[in-house]
């Protein structure tokens, strides 16, 4: 899903398969049932202004112009956690591209102990993950079950990198690493990944390259990022691990943007 096609794709899919399939399952549970419609929650917190690019509301756009046309009367109700300030004038701009009705269902709400409150009117708190308020299992729990096999937790960290940058992440003593990175950086950079706490910075990993290369006469939106597992082998725990990105161009280059993914295993 790191494309826009990708995105729409896989929206269809859990439209007519995961969500059909919880409508029959709860049909089959309520012989009276009649009606499904979901409560949806989108959580903005840690959204920064660079985020929203014209790309980012091309998706929420199209996605919009689906359900609108595919499948009305889904959603019950949206819920906006956490948005920041500047997020109230892209809710005018995206509130255009959807029916008055359905807008109608969308409230914002900063405050935690406003929104938990709000959600627990609307959601049995036994059906409310944990994270959110509710007594059910939380959403990262949820998530890890689709990961790859001996997967017991996953970190992303999104970096902001002009001339250096890095990240640094605990693995614990019963676990391994992994590092990804994923970019649509044109320019690139240079990687390395050192014990934190070794003033010697003697590296795990040193001068992997992970650079976008987009093909002529593509658009970006069509062709997927750039993907590097940057450690060839897992790094093993106790240690304090550094992520270091070295631009490949110079100071008076843009900034660039790279995903760092941390896949952590039991050893």
């Amino acid at each position: 899903i790191t494309t826009l096609d990708g995105i729409l794709k896989f929206h269809w899919h859990a439209m007519m398969h995961d969500y059909a399939g919880r409508l029959r399952e709860n049909r089959a549970k309520n012989p009276d049932f009649t009606n499904f419609a979901c409560v949806c929650v989108l959580d903005l917190a840690h959204l920064s202004s660079s985020q929203l690019t014209s790309r980012a509301l091309d998706i929420i756009k199209k996605q919009a112009e689906i359900d609108s046309l595919c499948f009305p009367e889904t959603m019950s109700k949206m819920m906006v956690i956490n948005a920041p300030r500047f997020f109230t004038l892209t809710w005018r701009i995206i509130k255009g591209w959807i029916d008055p009705r359905t807008a109608g269902k969308v409230e914002l709400i900063s405050s935690r102990s406003a929104w938990e409150k709000r959600l627990r009117e609307l959601v049995d708190v036994d059906q409310l993950p944990s994270d959110y308020g509710g007594e059910a299992e939380s959403t990262e729990t949820t998530l890890m079950r689709t990961a790859p096999e001996g997967m017991t937790r996953q970190i992303t960290h999104l970096m902001h990198c002009r001339v250096h940058a890095s990240h640094s992440e605990e693995v614990k003593t019963d676990e391994e690493l992994e590092v990804v990175v994923y970019t649509r950086g044109t320019t690139g950079a240079t990687f390395s990944v050192v014990d934190a706490k070794d003033k010697k910075g003697t590296p795990f990993e040193s001068g992997v390259t992970v650079q976008y290369d987009l093909p002529t006469g593509e658009l970006p939106e069509n062709v997927p990022p750039a993907v590097e597992t940057i450690t060839k082998m897992r790094i093993p725990g106790p240690v304090n691990v550094k992520v270091r990105a070295d631009s490949k161009s110079g100071r008076f280059s843009g900034t660039e943007k790279f995903l760092i993914v941390y896949n952590f295993y039991k050893k």
